[in-house]
């Protein structure tokens, strides 16, 4: 054999010999990840699995690749969680008191506007505020995409809502990004129903429906043909008083506003007393408390999280997800740390996944992980009435 019929054999009995050590080099990782008790690998094995366990359409990416043993034995725990988690009813937080009336010199119109500012969004640093806001702006301040505002804890502050009481913030950490709304009266939050028979509504259209300048989606819904109709939604909704569908059990939880602006969650809840609700799971802030920790057997995925402060401001927050080199998602367990850090005192996970979106004066302001700019279609939204705004200041 000549020296040109031997090149092409050796060139392919190296690249045979390569591709085998890289096969037992990809067998060994496999092997690695899919078995070791090494502890660092035995948690991001665990949080892989509960992220891809944890959504509708992707369960394959864990049920194709790894043995239903391994699988068993990460989830192994969740249900167990889920029924610690379970409460009768969540307390009603008692308000800050008032400061007991004393002798101040009275205010120029610059310290006064100042200090109803301040009292309104005690988050907002004031040493942040750019030059281009005077005093005389802050009485109705109506600013969005805001560059180098700041909270006191540290978050970007991306508008500000002086005439609907509404202080959005950009939240972000290690793998993701989101907004979180601080709506200061609770009485103009209520849950948005569906009213269309083909399909549900997006975020965006609740908010038009309803005349609301703020919403989140809410509830999650039937989809067994795959289709994203989303116009029929899981467990009960609890709309304006008005009662329908039907009630879930299991991990199930209900989350709500009573009668009196309260944020209430619990599987015992009187709905007699309640204005608005939705059932989901899990409660992630108690009474002031973290209630959860960890993954909770729910991975990383968008979330959308609804709460309430002791002094009646609500929470909505919402976090990105799969979106690679934007934001992945969060743990439920990140969500309550991010609301503790504006003093909630109860919050219930909603539905999540391509379900999250936040909707804000006319658009979505977050990135659904859904192919649809405005996000998918739901049964339900929380939204908030108030008044759209045109951005004067420049």
């Amino acid at each position: 054999m000549n020296e040109e019929n031997r090149s092409p054999a050796r060139r392919g009995r190296r690249i045979a010999a390569a591709a085998a050590v890289i096969a037992a080099l990809l067998a060994a990782l496999y092997l690695l990840f899919a078995f070791s008790g090494i502890p660092f690998i035995a948690k991001w094995r665990t949080l892989y699995i509960e992220t891809a366990m944890g959504t509708m359409t992707h369960q394959w990416l864990a049920t194709a690749f790894l043995p239903g043993s391994v699988i068993e034995e990460a989830m192994k725990d969740v249900e167990a969680r889920f029924e610690e988690n379970l409460i009768e009813a969540s307390d009603i937080a008692q308000g800050p008191k008032s400061p007991p009336l004393s002798a101040e010199p009275a205010q120029t119109p610059e310290e006064q506007a100042v200090a109803e500012f301040s009292a309104l969004f005690p988050e907002v640093n004031l040493d942040t505020l750019p030059d281009s806001i005077t005093w005389e702006d802050l009485p109705a301040l109506e600013k969005e995409k805001l560059e180098g505002v700041y909270t006191t804890a540290g978050d970007k502050v991306w508008a500000i809502d002086v005439p609907n009481k509404i202080l959005i913030l950009t939240v972000s950490g290690e793998g993701y990004q989101g907004k979180l709304a601080i709506v200061k009266d609770s009485s103009l939050v209520s849950l948005a129903k569906n009213t269309l028979s083909g399909r549900g509504r997006t975020v965006k259209e609740h908010c038009e429906a309803n005349d609301a300048v703020l919403g989140v989606n809410a509830s999650g819904f039937y989809d067994p043909e795959g289709k994203g109709r989303g116009n029929v939604p899981m467990g009960f909704v609890l709309s304006g008083g008005e009662y329908s569908g039907q009630a879930l059990k299991g991990r199930y939880q209900t989350a709500g506003f009573d009668y009196d602006d309260n944020f209430r969650a619990g599987r015992g809840l009187d709905l007699d007393g309640m204005r608005d609700a939705v059932q989901f799971y899990p409660i992630i802030v108690l009474n002031g408390k973290k209630n959860i920790d960890g993954s909770f057997g729910m991975g990383i995925q968008p979330r959308t999280v609804i709460g309430q402060t002791p002094d009646k401001a609500t929470l909505l927050l919402v976090i990105d997800g799969r979106r690679v080199g934007h934001s992945l998602g969060t743990t439920v367990s990140e969500c309550a740390d991010i609301l503790l850090r504006y003093g909630c005192w109860t919050a219930m996970n909603m539905d999540g996944g391509s379900s999250s979106s936040m909707a804000y004066n006319g658009r979505v302001i977050t990135k659904p992980s859904t192919d649809m700019v405005d996000g998918r279609y739901l049964p339900d939204a929380w939204v908030v009435k108030g008044i759209p705004f045109i951005d004067v200041l420049e």
